[in-house]
Formats: structure tokens, sequence, C-alpha cells
């Protein structure tokens, strides 16, 4: 197959490179490469389009929301335009279930409005993807090098990105699937048990109370996540972050 993969660079898109690469022709746009997806003249037609290039992140978007305007619903409206007739598999997130809550919330509920336009598109509905090399400066790169100062007692379905890989692959071969989709777990786990010991900040008006994913859908696919937030902590996290988070040593 012939796919677009958009935001190949990024924290799911160089993961998910790699494995479309095994089956697939892939070409990838990047805004690393300097290619923006508000003015850049799309490449040919292809037999199908993963969407991943955008803005992320609450906070950021509450300093900036034109910035995710423009990068998570123009760019994504030039993109459905020029390939209206092409199967679109494109992020989304679970912040969108509340859209008043933040500029990033509301930029993927647009996107997913602006999207269902479109018969061939499916939302995926990310909820808190991680892995082993989490994005500069959020919550699992501050965890791992102790920098983390607070925690909150939101709860949060943390999905392990290689589990999110598999759930692309299976939206590739199930074609008749439209609409939105939740990706992750539907294991919440709350923020403040993974860091007991840290301060708990308890106002964050602009951030969800409570996230599960819904994966009824994904589930009749075959979907079944391999990886549980807890054994990678233990995996991941040495010496005195592994006493702090199990209470046990190594």
């Amino acid at each position: 197959m012939n796919i677009l993969l958009t935001g190949y660079k990024g924290f799911i898109g160089s993961t998910l490179l790699k494995a479309l690469e095994l089956n697939h022709t892939v070409t990838g746009i990047d805004l690393q490469d300097g290619v923006d997806l508000l003015s850049c003249d799309f490449p040919e037609e292809f037999d199908l389009v993963i969407h991943l290039a955008g803005k992320s992140g609450v906070r950021e978007s509450l300093k900036d929301p034109s910035a995710y305007w423009m990068n998570n619903v123009e760019a994504s409206r030039r993109l459905f335009e020029r390939y209206k007739d092409t199967r679109i598999l494109y992020a989304s997130s679970s912040s969108a279930y509340e859209p008043d809550l933040n500029p990033y919330a509301a930029s993927k509920y647009v996107l997913e409005e602006l999207a269902a336009r479109h018969a061939n598109n499916v939302g995926m509905r990310f909820h808190t993807v991680y892995s082993s090399k989490p994005r500069k400066g959020m919550f699992f790169d501050k965890l791992f090098n102790g920098e983390l100062e607070y925690v909150t007692r939101h709860y949060r379905d943390f999905v392990h990105i290689l589990d999110v890989i598999d759930a692309i692959n299976l939206l590739i071969q199930h074609t008749h699937i439209k609409g939105v989709l939740d990706i992750g777990t539907g294991v919440p786990v709350r923020i403040q048990d993974l860091a007991p010991n840290l301060p708990v900040r308890l106002n964050t008006p602009n951030e969800r109370e409570y996230t599960c994913a819904n994966l009824e859908k994904m589930k009749a696919l075959g979907f079944k996540p391999k990886y549980s937030i807890k054994k990678f902590l233990t995996k991941q996290q040495k010496s005195n972050i592994i006493n702090i988070i199990t209470g046990e040593t190594v």
C-alpha cells in the first residue's frame, strides 16, 4: 500500500514509520523538514493517509491558542480537501470529550467535526501515550529525570506506543471502519499513585479529571493492549525512582 504519513518525525510518527515500512511504501511529511501543511504542495495520490501532524499539550495551548487552531484545524482542513476521496486516519485526542476546557481540546473537537464531512475519515482518539523515550518536558520525561515537582489526583488512561501502533495497523486492515474510536487500555490510573511522595496540586481547572478509553469498537477488531503502565515503570525506572513508585528495592 502507498501511504502518506504526516508528522513522521514526531513522537508517534517516528515509531509508526518503522512499522509501516515493513509492509508498505511510505512518504513522510514533517514540519521538521520545513514542510508546513498550511502552505505546502501536497504529493501525488495515495492509497491511505495517516495524519499525525499537529500541536499537542494542554498547557501550551493556553499560551498560544491561535497556533493550535492553525496547526490542528486549518492545516487538517487543507489535507482533508486535497485527499477528500482517500481514506484518512487522523490523530485526535481524549481531550476532545471536553472541548470547553482548553484550546487544545477545542481544536481536536473541531478537527473531528471537520473530518466528519468526509465519509472516509477515521478519528483516533489517543489517550495518554507513553514509551521508554518520552516527549521532552512532559510527565514521564520529568519523572525519569527526577524533575517532576508535583502530581495531581487526575485519572489517566496510559497506553504504550507499541499498543498504539498495533491499533493503527488494525485500522489500516479494517477498511470498513468509519467515525471516531478511542485508543487506550480501558484501565485508568491515578497520577498521584505514580509518585505518591510528591506534593499534590489540586487547582487544575483546564484539565480533565478522569479519562478512560471506551474500547468496545477496537476490541471488536481484535485489539488487546499488551502493556500496563505499572509493569512498564517497574522495568523502566532505576534505583530511587523505583523506590518512590513501588516501595521496593532493586
